[in-house]
């Protein structure tokens, strides 16, 4: 949206160059402004995995590229021409813009900084070339652009902190950290896009807590809790690659995504989880001292037909033969 704006006003500020330039003047920074109207269009055009984030700053960086080097085109171009000062005034507001433009977006300290350090230097640059460095003027400039880079950087940041506790918020599960359903599907949604894309395997493992309702009854919701949050460190454990995602998919239930992962390698995370229950007993509220157990569904994706839903209920039938053949074990689903 920004570049597209900024595209707009590109193009429209052509009636400006025309009212304060000469013809020919007016004419060439036209071109210029044409050319960078259409690569920011560009960008704004450019849907491939909008919400990567190594896309988002990459993309911002060519935006700050292409008005970089515009203003640094143009003032070569004034001063050329020998206009005076008081017109290249009026062209010389980029490097501010950008600097303030950083605020609009969630960046982080270090991107912040990196932006308005690139910006600062260009503008040092074409201080030497005009021979402003040193006079009043130039060095106002400078110590303008890093005030501004400070406003931005703590306005940019402190949004990023707000986005990313609205996001934990939306995203996780409040009691056991774990993603919640929604995260779990959207992730799934786009693992299985990926795996058929890729021609990778994708395996999904279907958790239950045996008896668990039976456990809450014994022992109250408190030492349930307390149960959810343990096996929630066990799936943190096993489901360890930074690809791979666990989640609480609704009461006792749990999935775990393992994108590039085939049956084997998902057997092996099963028997993971399965040891690491073995190994963990907890002191409950009334100082008992408890084990839990959990059966376990295997599902490896199939064929480029296989939708979410079908690749779901394999590992839902799948969970479901583990706890009819006596619980505490893990059955693979047929392929598809």
């Amino acid at each position: 949206m920004i570049a597209w704006i900024l595209a707009v006003l590109q193009t429209a500020w052509i009636l400006v160059d025309w009212l304060l330039l000469p013809e020919d003047v007016s004419s060439t920074i036209a071109y210029g402004r044409i050319v960078a109207s259409v690569s920011c269009l560009a960008l704004g055009l450019w849907f491939s995995h909008p919400y990567r984030l190594e896309i988002s700053l990459i993309r911002l960086l060519l935006l700050v590229l292409v008005l970089t080097v515009f203003q640094s085109w143009s003032n070569w171009v004034l001063i050329e021409q020998g206009l005076g000062s008081e017109i290249l005034a009026g062209y010389a507001f980029f490097p501010f813009m950008i600097i303030t433009m950083l605020a609009i977006f969630a960046l982080t300290i270090v991107e912040v900084v990196g932006f308005a350090v690139f910006v600062i230097l260009v503008e040092l640059v074409n201080q030497l070339w005009r021979g402003e460095f040193g006079l009043v003027n130039g060095l106002n400039d400078l110590w303008l652009l890093a005030v501004l880079g400070c406003i931005a950087g703590w306005a940019s940041v402190n949004q990023l902190s707000m986005l990313l506790v609205l996001y934990r918020q939306a995203t996780r599960d409040p009691l056991t950290g774990l993603a919640n359903r929604r995260q779990v599907m959207a992730q799934l949604d786009g693992d299985i896009k990926d795996a058929h894309e890729q021609n990778k395997p994708l395996s999904v493992l279907l958790f239950d807590l045996d008896k668990f309702k039976s456990f809450n009854d014994n022992h109250g919701h408190a030492a349930g809790d307390l149960v959810l949050k343990q096996f929630a460190k066990i799936l943190k454990d096993g489901a360890k690659r930074k690809m791979d995602l666990a989640g609480r998919f609704g009461g006792e239930e749990f999935l775990v995504i393992l994108p590039g992962t085939d049956q084997s390698g998902a057997v092996k995370v099963a028997n993971a989880v399965r040891d690491g229950c073995h190994n963990q007993t907890l002191k409950v509220p009334t100082g008992e001292e408890v084990s839990f157990r959990t059966s376990i569904g295997i599902a490896v994706l199939g064929d480029k037909t296989e939708d979410r839903t079908r690749f779901l209920q394999r590992a839902d039938d799948a969970l479901y033969a583990a706890k009819n053949d006596g619980r505490d074990r893990y059955v693979v689903a047929p392929p598809s």
